[in-house]
C-alpha cells in the first residue's frame, strides 16, 4: 500500500469519525434517568428537585443581578457589549448565581417561524479545553454539526454567524479557567481578542458573563481592551467570627426553605461546624445542607440528621470520624489549610470527590500496583 492511499484511508475514517460525532441529535431533548410510574419514587424525585431549587439570597446575588439587568438594557439599546466575572473558589456559589440569572421568561428560547429564537446561551467549558474546543461546544449548544474537521478560526466564523441567526445576545460560560490552563501568552490573547470581538461585533454585539476560579480575574485584568469593559463579582469565603452573624442567617434561611425537619443548623456549635466543612463558603454551606438532606430521604427519614450531615462531608473528603466537623466533639480543634497548595487540593478534593494522600515512601506507591 502506498503512502498516498495510507493516508486516503486516514483521512476517510477520521471523516467518518468526526460526521458519527456530530450526529443529528436534538440538543434539547432530555429523558429522566428513570422513567417510572412508583408513587414513592416520584414523591422522591419531587423532594429531591425542590431541596435542588432552594434559591437563597446573597449581598453577592444581588449585586451580580444589578449588573446582569444593565446587561439587559444594553441588549436592548443594541449597545456593545459589557462581561461580567464571577470569580472565587470551587464552592463559593458562582454556578447557583448564574443559574438565577438566565432564568428571567425574557431570555428563554422560542420556536418562531424564522427557527429557534434563543437570547441567552449556556455552556460550561470542558476540562481541557482550547478555543477552538469552546467554540465548538458553543456550536454543539446551537444545534450546529459540522460534517467535517474545522480550523480554529473557522470554529468562530460559525459561531458568530450561528448565534446572530438564532439571536443571541448573551452568552454564559462557566468553568471559564478550563480554556486559560496550560495556555501560553499567544493562545491568551487569542482569547481575550475572541471574547472581545464578540462585545464589540457592529452586527451583533454580545453581552459576555463569566465565571470561574480567581484566575479568571487575573486573566482579564491582563488585557486593558477586555477589563475596562468588565465588571468583577469576589465570591470570598465568610470569616468565622467577623461575619458570625451572616453564616447564622443563610444557615436560618437554607433550613427554613429545606422544608423538612433538621438536627437544628442555628443551635449551639453548628454554624462553626458547617463554617469550618464548607471554609466559609456559601455554595459548599448549601451543598452540605442539600445533600444531607437527599440522603436523609433515601433513607427514609423524616429529619435531617448529625449523621446525614457527617456522610455528606465523609463523601468527598474521605476522612474519619474523628476529622469530621459534624461529628468530632470539639470541631475548633480542626484547622482550615492555609498554604496556597493545600487550599487547591482542598478545592480539587471538594469538586472530585477524591482525597488524595501521599504514600510515605516510593516503595510504598509501587506495592500498591
Amino acid at each position: 500500500m502506498t503512502e498516498n492511499s495510507q493516508k486516503n484511508i486516514i483521512d476517510e475514517a477520521m471523516r467518518d469519525a468526526d460526521e458519527a460525532l456530530y450526529s443529528e441529535i436534538d440538543p434539547d431533548r432530555k429523558f429522566n434517568r428513570l422513567r417510572t410510574t412508583d408513587p414513592q419514587r416520584l414523591a422522591r424525585r419531587a423532594k429531591l428537585k425542590a431541596f435542588r431549587a432552594i434559591d437563597v439570597s446573597t449581598a453577592k446575588a444581588v449585586a451580580a443581578k444589578q449588573y446582569f439587568e444593565g446587561m439587559l438594557d444594553r441588549v436592548d439599546s443594541g449597545i456593545e457589549g459589557n462581561c461580567l466575572v464571577l470569580h472565587g473558589r470551587t464552592g463559593a456559589g458562582k454556578t447557583h448565581i448564574i443559574k438565577r440569572l438566565v432564568t428571567d421568561p425574557d431570555l428563554q428560547p422560542q420556536e418562531t417561524e424564522e427557527g429557534k429564537y434563543r437570547p441567552l446561551l449556556k455552556i460550561v467549558a470542558p476540562a481541557p479545553c482550547t478555543l477552538k474546543t469552546l467554540g465548538l461546544r458553543i456550536l454543539h449548544r446551537l444545534g450546529y454539526r459540522p460534517k467535517k474537521s474545522l480550523r480554529e478560526n473557522e470554529v468562530w466564523d460559525r459561531v458568530e454567524a450561528n448565534m446572530r441567526a438564532q439571536g443571541v445576545a448573551i452568552l454564559v460560560i462557566d468553568e471559564m479557567h478550563n480554556v486559560l490552563v496550560g495556555r501560553n501568552a499567544s493562545e491568551r490573547h487569542k482569547i481575550a481578542m475572541t471574547l472581545k470581538s464578540l462585545m464589540v461585533s457592529e452586527e451583533n454585539p454580545i453581552q459576555v458573563i463569566l465565571a470561574g476560579l480567581d484566575s479568571l480575574k487575573t486573566f482579564v485584568t491582563g488585557y486593558s481592551e477586555l477589563h475596562r469593559r468588565t465588571h468583577f463579582v469576589e465570591l470570598v469565603a465568610l470569616e468565622s467570627v467577623k461575619d458570625a452573624k451572616k453564616i447564622v442567617r443563610f444557615l436560618k434561611s437554607l433550613e427554613e426553605k429545606l422544608g423538612v425537619r433538621t438536627c437544628g443548623f442555628t443551635a449551639h456549635d453548628m454554624p462553626h461546624r458547617f463554617w469550618f466543612a464548607s471554609r466559609g463558603l456559601v455554595g459548599r454551606i448549601a451543598y452540605f445542607a442539600q445533600e444531607a438532606a437527599t440522603i436523609a430521604v433515601s433513607l427514609d427519614d423524616d429529619v435531617v440528621r448529625e449523621e446525614h450531615l457527617a456522610e455528606a462531608y465523609r463523601r468527598p473528603y474521605g476522612v474519619g470520624d474523628d476529622e469530621n466537623p459534624f461529628l468530632i466533639l470539639n470541631p475548633r480543634t480542626l484547622k482550615l489549610p492555609k498554604k496556597e497548595k493545600d487550599i487547591r487540593d482542598d478545592d480539587e478534593t471538594f469538586l472530585r470527590g477524591t482525597r488524595r494522600k501521599e504514600p510515605a515512601d516510593p516503595e510504598e506507591e509501587l506495592s500498591d500496583d
